[in-house]
């Protein structure tokens, strides 16, 4: 169990932005999502993207547009259930990764400092099983990387809320890393959050 990633998570309905976001069109000329996984895959070893369970021909489309072999793409089947499903779904497709870093795909302006900042970090204190949140402001933002004896717990995840629940239950183990990152706080819910 020597490597470690990222789970991307883009399994959701985008029903409040009103059309699929994943496709948003950046002004880096990438879509939102397409941004998401370029910053973290030149920062991470292996990249896990979770997708709707129907979303064979967007995988397809995907993998096109970001040729890199450390990016996987999964159809959770439980994606109709909400985020926690879909993250239950895919921790158990990296039960052999030493760590995971939980990216909200609606998040595409973090920074590549931001993501080698965790993984530093993590690298140091992995002998404390850390669960390890970006700050910026002294407000928590995302991605929160898990170490793997969280993993069971994560699989068990139900509803819309994400790991909340696991970070609550071990806040013995959060360490907390400030960033000069306003990205870890920019999530695109709504088309006018772009304008912010």
């Amino acid at each position: 169990m020597e490597s470690y990633g990222g789970i991307i998570l883009a399994a959701g309905s985008s029903r409040r932005f009103g059309e699929d976001k994943r496709n948003l069109q950046l002004s880096s000329g990438h879509t939102m999502l397409e941004e998401t996984i370029q910053t973290a895959s030149a920062c991470l070893e292996n990249l896990l993207v979770v997708l709707r369970y129907g979303d064979r021909a967007y995988a397809t489309q995907l993998e096109g547009n970001v040729a890199n072999p450390s990016v996987r793409y999964y159809l959770a089947p439980d994606s109709a259930l909400g985020m926690a499903h879909s993250l239950a779904n895919a921790i158990r497709e990296v039960e052999d990764w030493q760590a995971a870093l939980i990216i909200l795909g609606d998040l595409p302006f973090i920074q590549q400092s931001t993501y080698q900042a965790i993984v530093a970090q993590y690298l140091q204190s992995a002998a404390d099983q850390p669960i390890l949140i970006p700050r910026f402001e002294g407000k928590a933002g995302h991605p929160v990387l898990f170490d793997h004896v969280y993993f069971a717990e994560i699989s068990e995840l139900q509803g819309d809320v994400g790991a909340r629940s696991v970070v609550d239950a071990h806040r013995d183990r959060v360490i907390e890393i400030d960033v000069e990152d306003a990205g870890i706080l920019q999530d695109i819910d709504l088309p006018e959050d772009l304008k912010t």
